[in-house]
């Protein structure tokens, strides 16, 4: 049977459309972009239990220190810092300040730790090489790798960075809390070296 030109060109157009049909019907979902950056956040809880919490624990999470009354320590302030995703190394600095002697008289540590908001499933993409905390602008202590949680085995919502933190093992070995008796009068910064992998 011999096709006109008509047909011919209908054919052809039918062809083209079921292609390409076909080629958008196999076509993969895109992935989700990750984060281009992420927060990160001094995170302190002094023997007397003054204190920050975790940034996902909005109830307390404020960017003041606060009493074991749940009150503000008036004059203090937290300054948090973005983290750029990168393959190259990088030093950041959280910090609180204005403390006025409001914890000089505490007595020691449960916790010092740097809180992100990089998700717990990215823990193993992440690398801290060092971590260095000075109070009132001296270097008190500086660890090499500190401890990043999730703990192995475990999971959660985010990373942390942990310079000492009475309730986690891994953490103690690194440095102990309960041997730190040292408190600042005015500041507390907690430098950290991180790259992602």
């Amino acid at each position: 049977m011999k096709l006109t030109k008509v047909t011919k060109r209908v054919i052809s157009l039918a062809m083209t459309v079921a292609v390409v049909a076909s080629s958008i019907a196999v076509a993969p979902a895109p992935k989700k972009a990750e984060a281009a950056s992420y927060k990160a956040y001094l995170c302190i809880s002094t023997k007397k239990f003054n204190y920050r919490t975790n940034h996902n624990d909005t109830g307390k999470f404020q960017n003041y220190l606060m009493t074991e009354k749940d009150e503000k320590i008036g004059g203090t302030k937290f300054t948090d810092v973005t983290v750029k995703k990168s393959k190259k190394a990088a030093t950041y600095t959280v910090k609180l300040t204005g403390l006025k002697n409001a914890i000089a008289e505490d007595g020691g540590w449960n916790t010092i730790y740097v809180d992100t908001s990089i998700p717990g499933t990215m823990r193993n993409k992440v690398k801290v090489s060092k971590l260095v905390v000075k109070f009132d602008g001296k270097a008190v202590k500086t660890i090499k790798n500190p401890t990043i949680t999730p703990d192995p085995g475990k999971k959660a919502d985010f990373t942390q960075i942990m310079a000492l933190n009475c309730w986690n093992s891994f953490a103690q070995k690194k440095w102990k809390a309960e041997s730190v008796t040292k408190m600042p009068k005015n500041s507390i910064t907690v430098s950290f070296t991180i790259q992602f992998k």
